[in-house]
């Protein structure tokens, strides 16, 4: 590890925090302690992000039923446990984050796996994207279904919609977008609000429904609409408390 990553291996991550939740073994002593810490105040809190995994699977599985192969993963913590590329083992799928210890963990589980790479990329500037990377994996001129978690809690309406735009703009004709948003479940846990959304450095962006359709501007979300991530394409009762909102949209 260079000195910066060591420094780095100090502060807990989300997509490693996640590895510990589900049982893996990517993630470091931090990430360990915090996703202790995490359960101690809320215990439902694994279960929430595998409900989350599970509908990148079938939003996933969506896209690829409208003939599309390629998939970029924005902001994808530890490509294990059920991820896209297994999922749909023949698509191509390009994981990245800005994270430099997910980014050598990843590319590191991806080594021996054909058609998967791991690279740089600040989910809100897809010109950061590392290209050379990004030309092995896919072909921007088709298609793509681009999968963006966990992203759009930490941005305000404007940076979430002009990042949204971004992304539609970058993406070639027929590409397609799965996203989440934050629901406002979190705020009806007072313990939760107190020690993680008040306290945060960069405040949590909750939202409902009726905020989520306008963050979307050019995007049209298919059929299926914006949902509870549980019951996206998963009949079931709807959930007492929407942790997340998820849709897929499409650039016509």
């Amino acid at each position: 590890m260079t000195d910066a990553m060591v420094q780095q291996a100090q502060v807990p991550n989300t997509g490693r925090i996640i590895d510990h939740w589900r049982g893996g073994a990517h993630h470091l002593p931090a990430d360990a302690e915090a996703a202790k810490a995490f359960c101690a105040l809320y215990p439902g809190f694994p279960q929430v992000y595998q409900t989350l995994q599970e509908f990148v699977g079938r939003a996933a599985q969506a896209i690829a039923e409208q003939g599309v192969n390629q998939f970029l993963l924005l902001g994808a913590g530890i490509p294990t446990q059920g991820n896209v590329h297994e999922i749909l083992p023949e698509a191509r799928v390009l994981y990245t984050d800005i994270d430099a210890i997910n980014i050598a963990l990843g590319s590191e589980i991806l080594a021996t796996t054909p058609g998967a790479g791991y690279a740089y990329c600040d989910a809100t500037d897809l010109g950061t994207l590392d290209q050379e990377m990004m030309e092995r994996v896919l072909d921007p001129t088709a298609p793509i279904g681009i999968v963006m978690t966990g992203i759009t809690v930490s941005l305000d309406d404007d940076a979430a919609q002009k990042a949204l735009s971004h992304i539609f703009d970058w993406a070639s004709r027929g590409s397609y977008l799965a996203v989440d948003f934050d629901g406002e479940a979190l705020a009806t846990f007072p313990v939760i609000k107190e020690r993680i959304l008040d306290q945060s450095d960069k405040p949590l962006h909750l939202r409902g429904p009726h905020q989520i359709h306008p963050l979307l501007g050019r995007w049209r979300v298919t059929g299926d609409g914006v949902g509870p991530v549980d019951t996206w394409r998963n009949p079931g009762p709807q959930p007492d408390k929407v942790f997340m909102y998820g849709c897929v949209a499409y650039k016509p």
